[in-house]
């Protein structure tokens, strides 16, 4: 049988073997084997790249001795960069050629010719296969095109079992915070087993998730894993300041390669001292709102798949439906604590200054606004009157004589009015002063008592806020409840009234009895 005809044989076993079986040792032994038999070596090795040592490891060889191997990585290393350029080295005499180092162990393990070609997958070099003979050889082109046939069949199958490792890591990952989501709403302990899973997953030197904390402007540390206190603590984030995270709050997801020539980045020093080196950066997004990050840290330079963007992206959006999950059971708990402590203070008592200032108070804490104001129309002037106020202070409450603005007045109207944006909205009274205050939106709604409009509650946030559905409705429901209490104790008042009348009308006629 020719040699040519040996070769097709050997590749098509070996393309049958990727037919019968995925695991992947028993495929490279498969070549490392065929390559020796058909080639008539002395013995045959396949590297891997090991990113993080920066050189090629054995991880399928026949023919070798332990002692050669320990000594065989720095070898690979050295050579690789000639495999790129010319498609394979071809070294005669392995004990003098300055290609190749450990000439003494080579010829102590009776190595006298290698042919090395390179193993790719999608374009990439990631190893390399070796072949060794005993005796001196040149080797003729055919040989040269089977050996790299077989290191791109090593090439296919490394392909095909890293991404069967993929789909069942990438499934075990889902799985497990999917688990997390279900069992806890605690979302500092879904960020830090989703913070272990994607660091020891992917091989990274840490993680790192940050929320978007709006009064600061700064991004918060909520879980970390693989990287020191020291680093952790190197100072704020804010998005003001920060070309990086401005980018990230846009949507993007940004990748670092070299972090310490990446104009984006800050504290240089302290990412060096770290030993990272390139970075991955995916915002977390609650519903269309980005709210957070979640970066991943190499020390060796590298490049991120967009497979494994993808999937990192997939798993931050897991993180932020947890987020949304738990921010709504707790709104939800505080909701109903919020309604149960108004109702007890409206059928207890009847001083509605008081329970409209237990109201601002509570609505301030649950939404997180600055302040809140509430204002009474005064029946015999026909004006808004100020009746109770919250976290504003002295100065802007007596910033001057108020009108109806339209905000307030389409408030009257029964309308909930959402101002984004004080500084430019022309609608807005007294802009000057709010601005100082720190004021940045407004959310006026209307205060009932039956069917007429009584007041005008106001919230005020001092961070620029797109006040959603439901705490328009929340809000619009606690005005409502403020309505009740000002009917209830009006109604008592004129009952009172009406007592008097009839117990002075009776005593009028006190001689028919």
């Amino acid at each position: 049988m020719s040699k040519s005809r040996n070769y097709f044989k050997t590749i098509c076993s070996v393309s049958k073997a990727f037919g019968t079986t995925y695991d992947k040792e028993k495929l490279l032994d498969i070549i490392v084997d065929s390559a020796i038999d058909i080639m008539d070596g002395k013995a045959a090795c396949l590297f891997l790249s090991d990113e993080h040592k920066n050189v090629f490891i054995p991880v399928a060889q026949k023919g070798l001795s332990e002692n050669y191997l320990h000594a065989e990585p720095t070898q690979a290393k050295m050579g690789v960069e000639d495999i790129l350029t010319g498609g394979h080295i071809a070294i005669y005499d392995a004990t003098s050629d300055p290609r190749v180092e450990n000439h003494e162990a080579k010829k102590a393990e009776n190595i006298a010719s290698i042919l090395v070609v390179p193993i790719r997958v999608s374009d990439k070099a990631i190893g390399i296969l070796s072949l060794y003979t005993s005796s001196p050889r040149s080797f003729m082109e055919d040989e040269i095109d089977f050996l790299g046939a077989l290191a791109e069949q090593a090439g296919m199958a490394i392909s095909n079992s890293r991404l069967l490792e993929r789909i069942n890591r990438n499934s075990g990952l889902f799985y497990k915070l999917a688990s997390s989501i279900n069992s806890s709403l605690n979302i500092k302990e879904i960020f830090n087993i989703l913070s272990v899973e994607i660091s020891n997953n992917f091989g990274m030197k840490g993680v790192v998730a940050r929320l978007y904390n709006p009064r600061a402007d700064t991004m918060d540390l909520v879980a970390s894993h693989g990287l020191s206190e020291e680093f952790l603590n190197k100072g704020p984030l804010r998005l003001e300041d920060n070309r990086l995270v401005s980018e990230i709050m846009k949507g993007e997801t940004v990748v670092i390669r070299d972090a310490l020539k990446d104009d984006r980045v800050v504290y240089k020093e302290e990412i060096q001292k770290e030993g990272l080196v390139s970075a991955l950066c995916v915002p977390i997004k609650s519903k269309s709102s980005v709210i957070g990050d979640i970066r991943l840290f190499s020390s060796v330079k590298r490049d991120f798949s967009e497979d494994m963007i993808n999937l990192i992206s997939a798993l931050a959006n897991q993180g932020g439906i947890a987020i949304e999950n738990a921010r709504l059971v707790e709104r939800m708990r505080m909701n109903t604590e919020f309604f149960h402590d108004l109702a007890v203070n409206i059928n207890s008592t009847l001083d509605v200054k008081k329970i409209l200032q237990v109201m601002s108070a509570d609505i301030a804490e649950i939404l997180g606004v600055k302040g809140i104001t509430i204002r009474l129309v005064d029946e015999e002037s026909g004006t808004l009157k100020l009746v109770v106020s919250f976290g504003l202070s002295e100065k802007y409450l007596d910033k001057g004589p108020f009108y109806y603005d339209k905000t307030t007045l389409e408030a009257l109207k029964k309308r909930p009015v959402v101002t984004r944006d004080v500084a430019t909205d022309e609608n807005v009274q007294y802009r000057k002063e709010k601005i100082e205050e720190g004021i940045v939106s407004i959310l006026a709604v209307p205060i009932h008592a039956r069917d007429d409009v009584i007041g005008v509650l106001k919230l005020y946030s001092d961070v620029s806020r797109e006040f959603t559905e439901d705490d328009i409705m929340l809000v619009t429901a606690m005005a409502h409840q403020g309505g009740l209490a000002i009917q209830n104790a009006s109604m008592y008042i004129h009952l009172q009234e009406d007592k008097k009348s009839l117990e002075e009308d009776v005593w009028s006629h006190r001689m028919w009895f």
